[in-house]
């Protein structure tokens, strides 16, 4: 039913390539402490030529790794490239990858440097992973299964379709735009976004705009019910991050004055800070 992790980035090289930022995550990681170990170089090696995220890159993987490497040894210091990377990564499962392979780097010569920690911590800042994450990446890479890792990843990540369908009709009921050209609009928009790419959009988004709904029911219960039903705080950010995408720039901006935004916020239990926060994202 969901699509793999090849299928979603495998290929030749694409417009905007996420795969050379998640080569710059790496390699940030191998200068870390100022010189690149044989163990780290085979690592990158050996998930170059094996893990599905880099299929069908072919002879184009020597230029990114060249970009990636020029970009991070130019740069004034490797964590200074974060902001950068988690740029050119705005796909949460892209941003868990780069964080993964890059820890992955960093034990792989077994020790820690406290210059590589720092590159580690600035790197989760910047692609807003939760320290939870981080440690149970950490955890992954430690024991040397992060492939396992990353597949569960994928799969957590579309879990979360049901929810995020059931949020934005909710968000079109409150605009009164709970009709099929809106419904195609938003299997366009989704089908834009990697973490909502799924075969079934239409099914999902179907099912949620065909709800029943009683014509006394609150938006904010019901999304209050929505959040319910995501009990981790990092899947409940994402989840307002992909509502946020749909909205404009300027209306992004204005968002405590948004009527849906605000509902939202409430609903999903989030503070001001952490709006600012996601706004920024």
């Amino acid at each position: 039913m969901e699509r793999s992790v090849a299928e979603l980035l495998g290929g030749g090289l694409k417009p905007n390539e996420p795969r050379r930022f998640l080569l710059e995550a790496m390699i940030g990681a191998m200068y870390a402490d100022g010189e690149a170990d044989a163990r780290e170089t085979a690592v990158l090696e050996h998930r170059l030529a094996q893990h599905p995220l880099f299929h069908g890159l072919g002879p184009a993987a020597r230029t990114l790794i060249d970009l990636a490497t020029d970009a991070i040894r130019y740069s004034s210091n490797v964590a200074s490239r974060t902001r950068a990377i988690a740029k050119g990564l705005p796909a949460r499962i892209h941003r868990l990858a780069a964080y993964a392979l890059a820890a992955e780097i960093v034990v792989a010569d077994q020790s820690l440097h406290a210059s590589e920690a720092a590159y580690l911590e600035a790197l989760r800042i910047a692609l807003r992973i939760t320290s939870q994450e981080a440690g149970e990446i950490m955890q992954a890479a430690s024991g040397g299964w992060i492939g396992q890792y990353l597949e569960g990843v994928y799969v957590r990540v579309k879990a979360l379709m049901p929810h995020v369908c059931e949020v934005f009709t909710l968000r079109a009921l409150m605009r009164n735009q709970l009709h099929e050209q809106h419904r195609l609009r938003l299997r366009e928009f989704f089908n834009a976004i990697p973490d909502l790419m799924v075969n079934d959009t239409d099914a999902e988004l179907l099912r949620a705009f065909q709800a029943p709904r009683s014509p006394t029911a609150m938006t904010l219960d019901e999304l209050v019910a929505v959040a319910s039903r995501i009990p981790d705080y990092a899947d409940r950010y994402w989840v307002m991050i992909y509502s946020l995408i749909a909205e404009d720039p300027v209306k992004v901006q204005q968002w405590r004055i948004r009527p849906f935004t605000r509902v939202m916020q409430t609903a999903f239990r989030f503070g001001d800070p952490e709006m600012t926060r996601s706004t920024s994202h």
